[in-house]
């Protein structure tokens, strides 16, 4: 099933609770993130991630960040859950 642009931005709005730190804008991890929504969305959400992404030759491998925020809202979207709490019941869930 293909998302929806609201479903798309629910997503983006977490990227931007969670993400602290201007390096992981430009992370692998979070621009692999935004490449995948737009891929799985049911209609083009360019105006949506265009303003997040950054040219490729600005993007850099993950710093191992350790949790990786980012990488954990991927890694939860690509489970099926737009839940970034991990259980905890953070702000969002």
């Amino acid at each position: 099933m293909a998302l929806s642009r609201t479903q798309v931005q629910a997503v983006l709005e977490r990227l931007q609770r969670v993400v602290r730190h201007d390096p992981c804008w430009s992370c692998d991890c979070l621009q692999g993130l935004l490449t995948q929504l737009e891929l799985d969305a049911g209609e083009d959400v360019t105006d949506l991630t265009a303003r997040l992404k950054v040219p490729r030759d600005r993007m850099h491998g993950c710093l191992g960040c350790d949790p990786c925020p980012p990488g954990a809202v991927y890694a939860d979207y690509l489970r099926g859950s737009t839940c970034t709490c991990r259980g905890t019941a953070k702000e969002g869930c």
